[in-house]
């Protein structure tokens, strides 16, 4: 187990990395992650960090789950685990979420606001104390325990893989959020993938196998979505524009991509096609809606098991999510574009022809070619299956087959 400052130094090193690699290719989040906070906020953080660290020894010395997130956005894959069995870190929402469900909660505070003592005040000794902290819950009971992340860029997941990375027994494993694309032309920088610093991860496609390593410390298992898919079982008219990204990740493509589907838009309008813009999570609502009529807002759950619908767009994550729906994805294709679509859509169309799109819309409705889609296991099924998969490849797990 590395001691504290080389601990330190490697987290130092990794953040780096990936703040290259966003700077390149997203520069908007590095923006953010570097914005240093008000002097008196991280004053008042260092008191609130001493007082927790004073007292934390004393709040928590009930015996550590077998299941820790580290976040509640996996809410379908923590319900199909018992509640005994699962603890959640977080803030307000994972506490409110936790009380209602009886699973015990960690507050992720603590690593924030050391991090930021760490990085923006450079005092070194009150996040050491938060890596001892964690690595003693970790340690008080060794046995078989699986620790997942969302992401290892930042705070919370940097912290978590890199200072429990040697617990034994304790498999820490990084859950895709959504499908990455890498770009057209060769890595200006070091390429960073989400996830990489973890020993394993669980994906949503095995199109997204091939950045991961491959080894005897890494292995990558697909998951499929982290949700349970529900088909719909009838069909509209509609045309769903997919936003591709938001102003603070990349300017330019975002005004690219906005560009192009104001284009198509019109024209889908025109021909009498009821069409709507699906803003990207990072969007800005109020801007797009002084841009388009009609925008879509509807909660994703509900807008994936309704009606049958046609989704347009170039990357985006929910493109892939429609198609695993049984929808009809149709990928918009341009020499100008930075990045390449990473998995199967059901209709390619590039920029010199967005005219035809009309044509190829209607053809589609009057056909009803939707693809029948096969048949997908239940997410808990999908689950235990990929755990049994970590357990197998894990030198320090025994060879025992989760029965959840």
């Amino acid at each position: 187990m590395l001691d504290i400052n080389q601990l330190l130094f490697k987290m130092l090193e990794f953040r780096k990395k990936t703040l290259d690699f966003y700077s390149y290719y997203v520069p908007g989040i590095v923006i953010d992650r570097t914005k240093r906070p008000k002097r008196v906020n991280l004053f008042i953080q260092g008191i609130i960090l001493r007082i927790w660290l004073l007292i934390e020894p004393f709040s928590f010395r009930r015996k550590l789950p077998k299941y820790v997130f580290s976040t509640s956005r996996y809410t379908d894959l923590i319900l199909t685990l018992p509640p005994k069995e699962v603890m959640v870190m977080g803030g307000r929402k994972e506490l409110i979420f936790c009380l209602k469900n009886g699973y015990q909660f960690y507050w992720l505070g603590l690593i924030f606001y050391g991090f930021n003592q760490f990085i923006f005040s450079e005092k070194n000794s009150l996040f050491s104390l938060v890596i001892v902290s964690l690595r003693k819950m970790f340690l008080k009971d060794i046995n078989k325990r699986y620790l997942f992340l969302y992401n290892d860029c930042m705070p919370d997941g940097m912290t978590l893989s890199f200072a429990l990375e040697s617990i034994p027994k304790l498999n820490i494993i990084c859950i895709q959020h959504g499908m990455s694309s890498p770009p057209l032309s060769e890595f200006k920088v070091d390429r960073y993938v989400v996830g990489e610093s973890c020993q394993f991860n669980l994906l949503w496609d095995i199109s997204q196998k091939k950045p991961y390593k491959s080894d005897t410390d890494h292995a990558s298992f697909v998951l499929g979505l982290p949700y349970e898919v529900y088909p719909p079982q009838s069909h509209s008219r509609e045309v769903i524009l997919l936003g591709d990204c938001g102003k603070g990740s990349d300017l330019i493509q975002y005004f690219y991509a906005l560009f192009n589907f104001c284009h198509l838009y019109r024209i889908l309008k025109k021909a009498g096609i009821d069409v709507s813009y699906r803003p990207h999570p990072q969007d800005d609502i109020e801007y797009v809606q002084s841009i388009f009529s009609n925008v879509c807002i509807t909660q994703k759950n509900e807008l994936l098991t309704s009606n049958r619908r046609v989704f347009i767009g170039f990357k985006s994550s929910l493109l892939f999510e429609a198609r695993e729906f049984g929808h009809l994805a149709i990928g918009l294709d341009s020499k100008d574009s930075e990045r390449i679509r990473a998995f199967d859509v059901d209709f390619e169309l590039s920029s010199d022809n967005f005219e035809n799109l009309p044509e190829l819309v209607l053809d589609i409705f009057e056909k009803s070619t939707f693809a029948e889609v096969d048949e997908i296991k239940n997410l808990k099924s999908r689950f235990i299956r990929c755990l049994n998969q970590i357990d197998d490849s894990s030198p320090n797990n025994e060879a025992d087959s989760l029965i959840i």
